[in-house]
């Protein structure tokens, strides 16, 4: 009786918890966040946090092998989806106010170059905390986009153990065509040059951006007493420079996206398949 009773309570702690707590909180200005460690949250806020746990890991691999799931799961695993989509749409959005806020000072600069020193120093008061909250929103948007890369990654696992891609190959296993007879392969070809494109440009856009942020912070009142008019005035010049490839490759991407909306309303007239573009 006692072996029987030491084998329940190892099968008991051998059970494994599928699941995920994710932390809610609003902080002083109004933002919604989210975390997915209790540590995560801001001791100022963890006795307002909220919590919901969501279907989150991946279930065994003879579990996985099945071709039916629990609908309940399902929906739950989307429902955590969901969540880490609108927490990473979120922290971009804060990202992308805050260094609008870092580039309008910029722009301020670049304006009164040719000014006095003492209006450097006034037009550069609100740069550090400009600058702390833009390095905060970026390393909240960087790790809610590492959250969702995950989730995203462990349901193309999900999905593949299930054989979905499997049967899908088999049912489609038929060349598609649209109505001139060109397939997935001619669609793609078309629209990877101005993909590239593309992410050629974003790439120029947020190196400029980078180095337009780094030299703000140079003019930041820390620096007061250390830099001359002369080397105010150069930074400026420099931020004007650099504000002026960042409106180029701001052409250069709304430019790639319009060819690429363009080849969309083509492949719908041609009755292509949308995700031949993807």
């Amino acid at each position: 009786m006692r072996k029987l009773y030491i084998l329940l309570i190892l099968l008991v702690f051998a059970v494994p918890a599928y699941g995920a707590t994710i932390y809610k909180w609003v902080d002083e200005k109004g933002v919604v966040n989210f975390a997915d460690e209790y540590k995560k949250v801001p001791p100022a806020f963890r006795n307002r946090a909220e919590t919901e746990k969501y279907l989150d890991e991946e279930p065994p691999p003879i579990l996985s092998q099945k071709m039916s799931t629990n609908p309940q799961e399902e929906v739950e695993t989307e429902s955590y989806g969901d969540t880490l989509n609108k927490q990473l749409e979120e922290a971009t959005s804060n990202y992308e106010r805050d260094l609008e806020d870092l580039l309008r000072e910029g722009d301020r600069l670049i304006w009164y170059r040719y000014g006095g020193k003492t209006q450097y120093f006034m037009f550069t008061s609100e740069l550090p905390s400009i600058s702390e909250r833009l390095k905060a929103s970026k390393e909240r948007m960087i790790e809610a986009k590492a959250m969702v890369d995950k989730f995203n990654e462990e349901a193309q696992q999900r999905k593949d153990a299930r054989g979905e891609r499997a049967a899908s190959s088999v049912k489609n296993q038929e060349v598609k065509t649209d109505l001139y007879g060109c397939d997935e392969i001619c669609w793609k070809e078309k629209a990877r040059p101005l993909k590239e494109q593309l992410k050629k440009a974003i790439q120029n856009y947020e190196e400029a951006c980078d180095a337009f942020v780094k030299q703000v912070e140079v003019l930041g009142p820390s620096k007061w007493g250390r830099l001359s008019l002369t080397q105010y005035q150069m930074t400026s010049t420099r931020l004007a420079d650099l504000s002026d490839r960042m409106a180029m490759y701001q052409g250069q991407i709304s430019e790639a996206r319009g060819m690429l909306s363009k080849l969309s309303n083509e492949a719908t007239e041609s009755k292509a398949d949308p995700a031949w573009l993807e």
